[in-house]
Formats: structure tokens, C-alpha cells, sequence
């Protein structure tokens, strides 16, 4: 039976061939062109969305265009702000007078706020290095024991090298320690500090855009 209505149907099938008429209805012809289109329109729109995207990429990766003025009025394009950090000489030399001070200007209250304050101001290989001295100098202990307030006159700051990666920063000055407790205790010591930073990124914690790398220091006299 089923052999007969295969057998009638490819006989049907076949006398449409010989008449030329299709052998199917095209009844979802219009479905199927606008699945095609939809489709074709997909692909159109993913790749473009792709390209966009990496152009967005490609975008955030590059060094904003920082113009700066100059006192005379006149534009100073500067390219590459990442490497360039740009550090005015007045912000090296208020860095400079900060870190001194947070450094050497022990006070019985304050030390341990100033030193960690003067150690964040550093790179963690020189801070580790600075942390290591002081604890080799006893700090700690000679502050506690003399009750130690210090004072820091700066005589003078010089900004010896100044380089779009690196500063050079020598300070001159006076350091007088006194005693809270002990009123004949009197010690005072002219310096030379010589340190050099490099120029970061601006962030919370390196505003300055500077961050000492090498901290030396020379003892002109002590009376």
C-alpha cells in the first residue's frame, strides 16, 4: 500500500517536472527572506559593535593631552602626561622641606606620625632602608629616654638636577634638640641632606607626584 502512494506520489512529482510547475508551494517564502535579512543584519551590527569596542580600548589606553600655561600666557602641550609627571619647582621644593621636617624634627608626641609620614613619602625599597637605620640608631628609644623635642630651620633648598623622570634636591639647615624634661639638655647639628625622588603618578598617596628613591646626609657640626 505504501509502495503504491510513494510510487503515485513520485509519478505526480514527476509529471509536474515535465509541466515545468515547482514542486513545492513557496508559502513561507516572505519568512524566510526576512530571517535572512535579520540575520545578515545581526552580523552587520555585532561587528560593528565590535570594532567600537576595541576603539573605546584603544581610547582609554591613551595619554590624555595636558596644556599647561606658562606665567607669560603662552600653551604648554605636553603629550605624554603619564611620563612627563610634571612637578612645578616650587612643589619640589615644598616636598623637599616636608619630608625633612617629617624626618628629622623628632617630638616626643608626634615622632611616630612624623616618621610614618616621611616614610610614605618614599619608595618602599628606600623606606624599608630608612626603617632599618633608625631602628639601627636606637630612635625610638633616645626619643622616649630624653623626652626629645626638635626643631628644624632650613636655610636653604637647591634643586640640583631636574629631569622630566628624576629631581636632585640638596637641603641646608639646623636641627636643635631640646628636652621636655631635662632642661639642660641642648644639642645642636647643622646638615646637609641630599635626596633624590622620582617623578609617579598623582595619586592619594603621592600627591606631590614625587617619591624619594636615595636619602643621604652629611654632619657639618654639632655643638
Amino acid at each position: 500500500m505504501f509502495s503504491a502512494i510513494k510510487a503515485r506520489l513520485q509519478a505526480a512529482a514527476a509529471a509536474k517536472r515535465e509541466r515545468g510547475e515547482p514542486r513545492f508551494f513557496e508559502v513561507f517564502g516572505d519568512a524566510v527572506s526576512e530571517t535572512l535579512f535579520l540575520r545578515n543584519l545581526a552580523i552587520v551590527l555585532g561587528g560593528a559593535s565590535l570594532v567600537l569596542c576595541m576603539a573605546l580600548l584603544r581610547l582609554c589606553v591613551r595619554p590624555p593631552l595636558v596644556i599647561r600655561v606658562s606665567d607669560l600666557g603662552e600653551p604648554m602641550p605636553i603629550t605624554d602626561a603619564r611620563r612627563a609627571a610634571y612637578v612645578t619647582a616650587p612643589e619640589v621644593r615644598n616636598f623637599a622641606e616636608h619630608f625633612t621636617r617629617n624626618l628629622l624634627a623628632w617630638d616626643l608626641y608626634t615622632f611616630v606620625d612624623d616618621i610614618d609620614r616621611a616614610l610614605a613619602m618614599m619608595a618602599p625599597e628606600a623606606a624599608a632602608k630608612m626603617k632599618s637605620r633608625l631602628d639601627g640608631l636606637n630612635t625610638t628609644s633616645a626619643i622616649r629616654e630624653n623626652s626629645l623635642r626638635t626643631t628644624v630651620a632650613i636655610t636653604e633648598i637647591e634643586v640640583e638636577k631636574d629631569t622630566p623622570d628624576v629631581v636632585r634636591v640638596k637641603v641646608r639647615g639646623t636641627r636643635t634638640a631640646a628636652s621636655y624634661e631635662k632642661k639642660d639638655y641642648h644639642k645642636e647639628t647643622s646638615f646637609e641632606d641630599t635626596l633624590v625622588a622620582n617623578k609617579v603618578a598623582r595619586t592619594a598617596k603621592t600627591p606631590w607626584g614625587l617619591l624619594v628613591v636615595e636619602w643621604t646626609e652629611a654632619i657639618y657640626e654639632e655643638r
